[in-house]
């Protein structure tokens, strides 16, 4: 029995020291009985007294602690108290991964020993092959003459598609760092950089801060140029991550981000701050450049929320030059929610930073506050439900109108199943808003308003019938069309004449066929009596596709010349409007919107393709505006033909291209083009990317950015379940 102790005490000592030797957290472990089951499996087992030699040989296999060992030989010197292992070894451990090895010998307390010939297999990504393994003070691990890789390797082909070769590595197993000297990069057997020093996280570790990989970009407008992220690692909630962005024409910008979560909500902030932006053109002035942004949300509690989303810019166009965005407008928000069973709340304040270059930045508006608040009555009133809305709405400029409006609102709701499967719905509402309105004392054109309070009341009702007739075939298939009348009466009283700041842009479509006001906001309200009628289509085919259409329009009793002409809905009959779509279970879809008036002469046409399969997918578009010269906001807009097209391609199960093109085809000219190619496997992707844009401005010429990434699994980064491995003539060495 004492013997079977020693063998037991011996193999879970061996299995711990040579896991602990290779990457992974340090063991304590004495050479002792241990308190946790061993299986021991071996042909013979033998101790002799004369020399203290406990031998286990023959087929040994060690389970302990959820690691395997297995071995031809291991012998325990008693005396000169050491654990040895004649190969080959395997060791498999969950924690620290795979180790194979010629010949091992080690002191039982696991903090000194000799692997030799070792072959490692980290968390499954990195591959490190050494002559000889060393651990030390029982925290490192050195390996000498070491080749390194994430990648599969091929018995036919054992190149792989990228290696690092090292005279020496060295793993910290309490920093959780791997360390390499005198190192080189192979690409393809080929070396490409000598690294005479190099680190990088061991890649069991789930954060570490280093450097990423970088990124080469070249463009017309800021020359060559490379960005070198740093991750950094600030605690176990929080990090950030510092890039400088180099540019060969003398450029310097530093770009960061900072994050931190907590137990009820999170932030990302960071920016941009171009210490040098390298132009000859001084767009900024003396002054700095820069871009902020941040967004995040917070658990208030009681069903409260806090969210932000905010960015801001030094210029109109720092954000175009350097590719970072093409908006003509950023907009930033702060907002307070709470939705429950019965009521919602909303509390909101808006900010615009206009990057347009002619546009008078002082007479953009800012928002706050924008208070929206509605609840359900639990009482019903003749079958039907009751609700009320309360809302603020403050907009101010610094050059310009300003105003508040306070609305309140109560209104009813109710529905009804009627013969032969009609379906009827009736609301009845009354809102009543308030304005105060005052203009800035510099601005030339004052408003007409004199600063009085303005009142207006509007009183509406509405009932709508549906009448769907639902058919089924004998092969399965469903065909449902859907008649809906609603007729809406609704007028204003009192000051009819207020400002309007949200209601500028009425577009009518089929999503609003049946809306009881297609103005975008609360400052102008569809009045009159009218009537929306249409006919909806739906066909569901079980053999995998669908169809569905829309078609309406609006009759009014009487034209009041609300809306104007390009909108489709000025007039006693609007425009007719409508949408086609087709649907395949394979993933394609087809859809067409369209604006049509009586003549058949289209105002405005949309159509697109989307389709999304296993290999590739595709979005295509084509967009048609008529001329439009009746627009009192935006003033005659030409007309507009544009084409849209966004698609990428699996080519091979390891190549992948793509393109974008915008193209306007009213003018011929092109708006803005790129293309990619990507090559990636289980250990590398390496991206090339180009793009165009020819539109141009006073201070932004077009320009064309070439665009150049490696990402490699194992070096700070994780493998990707996106493409497959390396696929090698016979079995992998993996």
């Amino acid at each position: 029995m004492a013997e079977q102790r020693r063998a037991l005490a011996l193999a879970a000592a061996l299995a711990l020291a040579l896991a602990a030797t290779g990457p992974g957290a340090a063991q304590e472990a004495p050479f002792a009985a241990p308190e946790e089951p061993v299986a021991l499996v071996a042909d013979r087992v033998s101790y002799d007294d004369a020399t203290g030699l406990l031998v286990a040989e023959g087929s040994v296999e060690v389970l302990y602690r959820g690691i395997i060992l297995r071995a031809p030989r291991i012998v325990y010197d008693e005396r000169n108290d050491k654990v040895s292992a004649e190969g080959p070894i395997v060791l498999v451990d969950p924690d620290t991964g795979v180790l194979l090895a010629d010949r091992a010998a080690l002191t039982p307390d696991l903090a000194n020993g000799l692997i030799e010939g070792a072959r490692l297999l980290i968390a499954d990504q990195l591959q490190i092959a050494a002559v000889e393994a060393q651990r030390r003070d029982g925290r490192f691990v050195t390996l000498d003459r070491v080749i390194a890789s994430s990648c599969t390797v091929c018995p036919g082909n054992p190149t792989p598609t990228w290696a690092i070769r090292a005279r020496r590595v060295t793993e910290d197993e309490l920093a959780q760092r791997i360390y390499f000297d005198n190192a080189r990069l192979e690409v393809l057997g080929v070396p490409v950089a000598w690294l005479p020093w190099l680190s990088i996280p061991d890649p069991r570790a789930e954060r570490a801060s280093g450097f990423l990989a970088p990124i080469f970009l070249n463009s017309q407008i800021y020359g060559a140029a490379i960005k070198t992220p740093y991750y950094y690692v600030l605690g176990p909630s929080s990090d950030m991550t510092i890039t400088p962005f180099v540019t060969s024409q003398g450029g310097f910008l530093a770009e960061g981000e900072y994050r931190r979560r907590f137990t009820r909500g999170g932030i990302d902030v960071g920016g941009v701050l171009a210490l040098d932006d390298g132009l000859e053109d001084d767009i900024g002035g003396d002054s700095t450049r820069w871009f902020l942004y941040g967004n995040g949300d917070y658990d208030l509690g009681r069903g409260f929320v806090f969210d932000f989303d905010a960015s801001i810019v030094s210029d109109d166009v720092f954000l175009k030059q350097f590719d970072y965005s093409d908006a003509d407008l950023l907009t930033s928000t702060a907002k307070i929610t709470r939705t429950r069973a019965k009521d919602y709340l909303r509390l909101e304040g808006i900010g615009f930073q206009s990057l347009l270059e002619n546009e008078d930045k002082r007479t953009v508006p800012a928002v706050l506050p924008d208070l929206v608040y509605r609840r359900t009555l639990e009482e019903t009133l003749a079958g039907g439900r009751l609700a009320y809305d309360v809302a603020l709405l403050g907009m101010t400029r610094e050059l310009g109108q300003s105003m508040v409006r306070g609305t309140g609102a109560i209104d009813w709701r109710a529905d009804w199943t009627l013969a032969m499967g009609l379906r009827a719905h009736a609301t009845a509402s009354a809102a009543l808003d308030s304005y105060r309105v005052w203009s800035d004392a510099d601005d030339t054109n004052q408003t007409t308003y004199d600063g009085d309070p303005l009142g207006r009341a509007t009183p509406l009702a509405a009932v709508e019938l549906r009448w769907p007739w639902v058919r089924r075939g004998a092969s399965g298939v469903d065909q449902v069309i859907e008649p809906i009348a609603q007729v809406v009466w609704s007028d204003s009283l009192g000051d009819t004449d207020v400002p309007n700041e949200d209601s500028e842009l009425p577009e009518f479509s089929y999503s609003n066929l049946f809306a009881l006001n297609r103005f975008p906001g609360r400052d102008r309200l569809e009045t009159g009596l009218r009537a929306n009628l249409g006919v909806q289509y739906t066909r569901t085919d079980p053999t995998g596709w669908n169809l569905g259409a829309t078609l309406g329009r609006v009759l009014r009793a009487d034209d009041l010349d609300q809306f104007p002409t390009g909108t489709g809905l000025d007039g006693r009959w609007s425009d007719w409007v409508g949408l086609l779509s087709v649907g395949f279970d394979w993933g394609l879809s087809l859809s067409n919107r369209m604006l049509v008036q009586s003549d058949l002469d289209f105002t405005r046409n949309e159509f697109a393709v989307q389709y999304d399969g296993e290999r590739g997918r595709l979005g295509a578009s084509y967009t048609y505006l008529a001329e439009d010269d009746s627009n009192p906001f935006l003033g005659p807009q030409p007309e507009t033909s544009e084409l849209a097209l966004a698609a990428r391609y699996r080519v091979h199960p390891n190549w992948e291209v793509r393109g974008n093109w915008r193209f306007d085809a009213a003018s011929g000219s092109n708006v803005r083009a790129g293309a990619g190619i990507t090559y990636g496997n289980e250990c590398a992707e390496i991206d090339l990317s180009v793009s165009r844009r020819y539109t141009s401005s006073d201070n932004l010429p077009p320009a064309t950015t070439i665009g150049f990434g490696v990402r490699l699994a194992g070096l700070g980064a994780s493998g990707s379940a996106e493409w497959p491995p390396r696929a090698c003539v016979g079995v992998a060495l993996r």
